[in-house]
């Protein structure tokens, strides 16, 4: 999407986590005009829902016209939600693959759809700048949260529900009223696109990564900034907090992850050895440990106390986009460009089980809330739901 000319620091490259956003919108040559659209195989196989056996394979959830940029479960694990580069989000269910709810009404790609805790509304960020929420239940639309000046990278919503968090091209994030879709705080303070914002434990704090090479920490009740974790050479990707809300978690496009003292300010600890880009960086349940997915073709874990590399998990081809711990914290769960995700022993770092069959590359992959699945959301346009079949860990 073209900068507000004047206003946008040209640096600010279109891409998160890595990849360059292809989204449009009502005010640029948008990549989704009508007539461009790219259609899916077309073909017997793929309008029933069948497709060549593919091991681990449970569902396919089809229906989009471009690429998946995001998919997700609902709380219960229920729900499946897809968010398109065709403008469009889609809630699916479950158990049947069967698509629910389409909803539309953005004028450019969805980067990001998320449900509430409490079900009852679905959330859309869009390179049109806007955020929607809808009625889980009738599909209907609810509210438009406007005011971002760019593309909306992100959306999530507050544990009760009734707040949005939004982080956007135009270097700040944004609270809204999820009812009334008025702007509460907006948090400001970077000089590049903000990536990701995200609550901390308590909610009380907003944490934001940005292209700015920095990660800010806000009150969320004043927008006033508290924290500045300098110290990264190139874009921070993802920042996140650990399970206490003590400690920050940043990953960066130099090559490292970083950990910081969330009341100082203060780096602690620099994770290194990586020789790429650092897409993500996760805490494991217990704070023990910190997994993170690099374009070197690797993700490793490390002790968050001293640093020290203990594993690395191995087996893919190209650039691994995330990585992820089970809900017990056993298994480690990988996404790469080479169109493969894998399940790997997050205690020995064996390779226990490979999804595979999408014919683009994988965006992301996520256990369900149940640790028994994994879904996985492609640039072919589908998201896949596999079983976990492999020997207790």
């Amino acid at each position: 999407m073209a900068a507000v000319s004047g206003e946008l620091d040209s640096a600010d490259a279109r891409v998160y986590p890595g990849r360059l956003l292809h989204i449009g919108s009502q005010d640029t040559n948008s990549s989704f005009d009508e007539e461009c659209l790219a259609q899916l195989p077309d073909s017997p196989e793929a309008a029933s829902g069948c497709v060549p056996p593919v091991p681990h394979l449970e569902l396919q959830f089809l229906g989009h016209r471009r690429a998946i940029s995001m998919a997700t479960f609902s709380p219960d694990g229920r729900k499946v939600l897809t968010a398109s580069y065709d403008r469009t989000a889609r809630l699916f269910h479950t158990s049947t693959g069967l698509c629910e709810w389409t909803f539309v009404g953005h004028r450019g790609g969805v980067l990001c759809v998320a449900t509430s805790p409490d079900m009852r509304s679905v959330a859309t960020s869009s390179g049109d700048r806007t955020v929607r929420i809808h009625d889980a239940a009738s599909g209907s639309w609810v509210a438009t949260l406007e005011g971002h000046r760019d593309l909306v990278y992100m959306v999530a919503f507050s544990a009760d529900s009734q707040k949005v968090l939004t982080a956007s091209g135009d270097r700040t994030a944004a609270l809204y009223d999820a009812h009334s879709g008025i702007c509460d705080v907006k948090f400001s303070g970077h000089t590049g696109a903000v990536y990701m914002a995200a609550f901390s434990p308590d909610e009380r704090q907003v944490l934001t990564a940005s292209h700015d090479r920095a990660a800010l920490l806000f009150s969320a009740a004043t927008g006033e900034c508290s924290k500045r974790f300098h110290g990264h050479t190139d874009r921070v990707y993802t920042a996140g907090f650990s399970p206490d809300g003590q400690r920050v978690l940043t990953a960066s496009g130099d090559g490292t992850s970083k950990l910081w003292d969330a009341r100082t300010g203060n780096c602690e600890v620099t994770f290194g050895e990586h020789e790429d880009h650092v897409y993500t960086a996760v805490f494991s349940p217990d704070g023990s440990k910190v997994l993170t997915s690099c374009a070197d073709r690797l993700a490793r874990l490390f002790c968050s106390k001293t640093a020290v590399c203990e594993l690395k998990f191995e087996g893919h081809s190209m650039s691994v986009h995330s990585a992820s711990f089970s809900p017990d914290g056993q298994l480690v769960l990988t996404s790469s460009d080479d169109r493969t995700a894998r399940l790997f022993s997050a205690t020995s770092g064996a390779c226990l089980q490979v999804f595979e069959g999408h014919g683009d590359h994988l965006y992301m992959a996520r256990f369900s809330p149940d640790g028994q699945k994994v879904l996985t959301a492609s640039e072919d346009g589908i998201a896949r739901l596999f079983r976990i079949e492999v020997p207790d860990t």
